[in-house]
């Protein structure tokens, strides 16, 4: 409940943003892009509330209430994946205003909601080890580095998407559908990862 105020004034500035991307792109057919930016957009909104609790020293004001370090971490959790439901659901609404809902859509919004986890994943531990400002940093770095990798192999005249369509269709079509599984399952090995550096990190 306190994220959520604190998120109030600066999730009425994102749904503006946002307001305005979807009523761009629903324009085009570039739904993809819109249902991405709106799963990624709402999932690492929980960086913000980072921000605030560092701000107002709002940990140590919780551990001296009647709860533990794990439920304060567990928190966390919960409102990411809150966050990434409604992001889902936003865009599923999106396409069936748009009537776009198929199972081309269904499989590309799951795809991207694992996305969003498996990246949530990454960026809460790191997070609670290094704090917020040092942790944007390595965050950065880790979603950079992929990215700059993959376009230098562009430029040596490799397909990357070529290469992936050596695997097979079949292949390629078992890893889409068990993305969203195997993404829920890091997520919950990084909340426990989460506790426990939590857990032993002197506030």
């Amino acid at each position: 409940m306190k994220d959520l105020l604190s998120l109030k004034k600066a999730s009425m500035k994102m749904l503006v943003i946002m307001g305005l991307y979807i009523v761009i792109f629903s324009m085009t057919d570039s739904l993809v892009f819109v249902s991405s930016m709106i799963i990624l957009v709402a999932t690492l909104m929980i960086m913000n509330t980072f921000a605030f609790d560092e701000l107002s020293k709002w940990d140590y004001y919780a551990l001296s209430l009647p709860v533990t370090k794990k439920q304060i971490v567990l928190s966390k959790y919960l409102l990411t994946f809150f966050f990434d439901v409604i992001g889902i659901i936003i865009s599923l609404v999106l396409n069936i205003v748009k009537q776009k809902l198929n199972t081309d859509a269904i499989v590309s919004i799951c795809v991207l909601s694992a996305l969003a986890l498996i990246m949530a994943s990454i960026m809460l531990p790191l997070i609670y080890k290094l704090g917020t400002q040092k942790a944007r940093i390595w965050i950065i770095l880790i979603f950079l580095i992929p990215a700059a990798g993959i376009a230098l192999i562009g430029t040596m005249g490799i397909d990357p998407l070529a290469a992936i369509a050596t695997i097979g269709d079949s292949a390629v079509e078992l890893l889409v559908y068990l993305s969203l599984p195997v993404a829920i399952l890091i997520f919950i090995g990084s909340f426990f990862l989460s506790c426990h550096i939590f857990k032993n990190k002197e506030i």
